[in-house]
């Protein structure tokens, strides 16, 4: 159906919403922000969408490849803007808008990009992944969270009773140090230095390095700085979502990855968005699954709004009182018996029995 393609629209226009408001300034530059919370408040409201898209794989790669133009548009207004006389509040809502739409709307094309197969989707998924300094992390990604999802050996996991803020300060700096030591393993055994051209981390690393320069020597040392603190930004915003995704679930290491493995936060907008990401537990069961042929399972597990507990895990009294619920239902309805022990030790850790 054509509103299948449409509504991947609406994405594009997230990024062209806030540039048009950094453009203009003043209280525009903070309407970026004000995206997360009017999502979540209006996926509260509303159902989860369980149909699978109707799309051809043509139409809906040109609905993927598209948000190329709109992702430049908002890097173009943070340029022009930082070359403007501003005040500090306005250059503190384009510093947090630029950066939340960045990771909440362009992480998830940049992810959708580098699993697929063809180079130049990997490249620009890539190029995409670069002004949140993550260019390398589709490594890790892919070898790691993909593998060991759910198992005490993936930080992409959190714990029971962790907070958002301690799993932050936790994957953060994994999400650079794991890539550069699989980039120094992969050259080791091929009996080479990792110092070569073709280490991934480096030219991720290279790439961040030309657009800081690129904004210093145009815009001045101050945008650069402040290229910074916005990828610095969307790196955490990126932790937030993979905290939501998978918090205290629990998988016995080298079983199958199965679709309870993973939450589901399937409202409408939030699907449409994220480009399906948040339909989750197929994308883990087999990680190779376009966009637009996911499944939106209605018996695994789901919670509500992607947005809506993105937002509620910020406040980590209620977010962890609301997924104690979620989470012993999860224990009930979902687990072996196997990972039923592994529940067990790990509600202890948390100080939950």
């Amino acid at each position: 159906m054509v509103t299948d393609y449409l509504r991947y629209l609406w994405p594009g226009s997230f990024f062209i919403i806030t540039t048009l408001g950094v453009m203009l300034g003043g209280a525009g530059c903070w309407f970026g922000v004000l995206l997360f919370p009017l999502v979540a408040c209006v996926e509260y409201f509303l159902e989860d969408d369980l149909r699978k898209r109707r799309m051809q794989p043509v139409g809906a790669l040109f609905m993927l490849y598209i948000q190329l133009v709109p992702w430049l548009f908002l890097w173009y207004g943070l340029w022009r803007f930082l070359q403007t006389d501003y005040q500090w509040w306005e250059w503190l809502g384009t510093i947090i808008s630029v950066g939340g739409i960045t990771a909440a709307v362009g992480l998830p094309i940049a992810h959708e990009l580098f699993h697929r197969h063809e180079g130049i989707s990997r490249f620009f998924g890539d190029l995409f992944a670069v002004t949140l300094i993550s260019g390398d992390v589709e490594l890790e990604h892919r070898k790691g969270h993909h593998i060991e999802t759910s198992t005490m050996n993936d930080i992409d996991t959190a714990y029971r009773g962790e907070s958002v803020y301690a799993f932050i300060a936790r994957l953060l700096p994994f999400f650079h140090t794991e890539p550069w030591n699989m980039e120094k393993q992969r050259f080791a055994n091929k009996g080479r230095s990792h110092w070569s051209p073709g280490n991934i981390v480096l030219w991720a690393a290279a790439g961040y390095l030309a657009l800081f320069l690129f904004f210093c020597f145009s815009a001045g040392l101050f945008a650069g700085i402040s290229v910074l603190l916005i990828s610095v930004i969307g790196q955490s915003i990126v932790c937030v979502f993979s905290y939501v995704q998978h918090y205290g679930l629990v998988r016995v290491p080298d079983t199958p990855i199965e679709k309870r493995h993973a939450w589901n936060h399937i409202r409408p907008l939030s699907r449409v968005l994220t480009f399906e990401i948040v339909t989750h537990s197929q994308h883990h069961t087999d990680p190779t699954v376009p966009y637009w042929e996911l499944t939106p399972y209605p018996d695994a597990a789901r919670v509500g709004s992607a947005y809506g507990y993105f937002l509620l895990a910020l406040v980590p009294p209620l977010w962890h009182k609301r997924m104690r619920e979620h989470i012993s239902l999860w224990d009930e309805n979902h687990a072996t018996g196997g990972e039923l022990q592994l529940a067990t030790e790990a509600n202890r850790a948390a100080g939950w029995n």
